[in-house]
């Protein structure tokens, strides 16, 4: 079992100034705060979203998730979304302290709401005590708890800069609609790499498999039947993603690279921007749990699960720049407490062409 990271909690620290790091330079990843049954992340572009937690003496996760997501700088958007485990259908009724407060339409189990109506019932929910999610016949399918989120809302407006702003979500005063942190320097990637997605994997030998876990540090790790998974990079270049453990849950691999001719090939530790979550001691080679390539996109996650639930623990996703993975997204969440819905504490854009 991979166990999920030790993240801050509470409400008294903002984390890294993540404002004034500089582009290009490695990732900071934001942190994660938990307020009561709140939790809230922001990311290296003042993005911040806070997502409803399960209260801690309730044993069943919520059918509903509550997600809080405002973009920062000036311009920066609300966003409101409820998402449903398999009950959120048709006209809902939004429910707060006993009044009804709005009654969208749900698709997919999923309501979204944008601008001034999300800002409106965003502002309400955290001045308020109850709020209950029914359906067309008034039966109740979601409670979630408001404790927490009045701090929640008022540490997302000052992570962003917007207190005492008009259009801040708690802190609200007489300052200008678009008071805000300006946005800083975002991180870029190259948006698209020359790759052999559609080319055969490459097939080692006996030879190169026992010289690929050697280096791997993984010679006595999972069963020699394990499958190894092999991707094409380009003509003289492969992904090698060698597991080396395995849980009921969670399987880790070290990704390598091999150059070279069949038979013949060399093997290195794949390169990392930022090393991935689930690495442990930063000297040893860079794991990465239940891992998945996307050979179109040249992109490489990593998902490494708490517990079975899958809600609680790390992910990150990487794009290949032809030389290394650069992070592109992380998320965490560091308390299994029902949320399938991470925070983004670290994001990158696509290089403009």
């Amino acid at each position: 079992m991979i166990a999920a990271p030790s993240l801050a909690q509470g409400g008294g620290a903002s984390g890294a100034d993540l404002s004034k790091v500089e582009p290009g330079s490695e990732p900071v990843l934001g942190r994660l705060q938990i307020f009561e049954d709140w939790a809230v992340g922001c990311d290296n572009r003042l993005s911040c979203s806070a997502v409803s937690l399960t209260p801690e003496n309730l044993g069943t996760p919520y059918d509903v998730l509550v997600s809080i997501q405002r973009d920062g700088g000036p311009a920066g958007a609300a966003i409101l979304r409820l998402m449903g485990a398999d009950r959120l259908r048709g006209k809902i009724e939004l429910v707060i302290d006993g009044r009804i407060k709005a009654k969208p339409t749900a698709a997919k189990d999923l309501i979204e709401l944008k601008g001034p109506a999300a800002l409106d019932i965003i502002r309400a929910l955290g001045s308020s005590f109850a709020f209950e999610l029914r359906d067309r016949k008034r039966a109740v399918i979601g409670a979630p708890s408001l404790l927490g989120l009045p701090a929640a809302l008022r540490y997302m407006d000052e992570q962003q800069g917007r207190i005492g702003g008009r259009a801040a979500l708690a802190a609200v005063g007489e300052g200008p609609d678009d008071l805000a942190r300006p946005l800083p320097p975002v991180a870029q990637i190259p948006a698209n790499i020359p790759l052999l997605a559609t080319a055969s994997a490459p097939a080692l030998t006996a030879d190169e498999l026992t010289a690929a876990r050697r280096l791997a540090l993984c010679e006595a790790g999972v069963e020699a039947g394990s499958p190894l998974e092999a991707y094409s990079l380009d003509e003289s270049r492969a992904l090698i993603l060698l597991a080396c453990d395995a849980g009921a849950y969670n399987v880790s691999a070290v990704p390598l690279v091999a150059r070279g001719a069949a038979g013949q090939r060399q093997f290195s530790i794949a390169k990392f921007d930022h090393v991935p979550g689930s690495t442990g001691d930063a000297s040893a080679p860079p794991l990465l749990v239940n891992a998945r390539w996307n050979g179109q996109r040249g992109e490489l996650s990593s998902f490494a699960k708490g517990r079975g639930l899958g809600d609680c623990g790390t992910a990150e996703t990487y794009r290949w720049d032809g030389e290394r993975f650069r992070l592109i997204e992380a998320r965490s969440m560091p308390v299994c407490r029902g949320a399938w819905e991470w925070p983004v504490i670290y994001s990158a854009v696509d290089q403009k062409r």
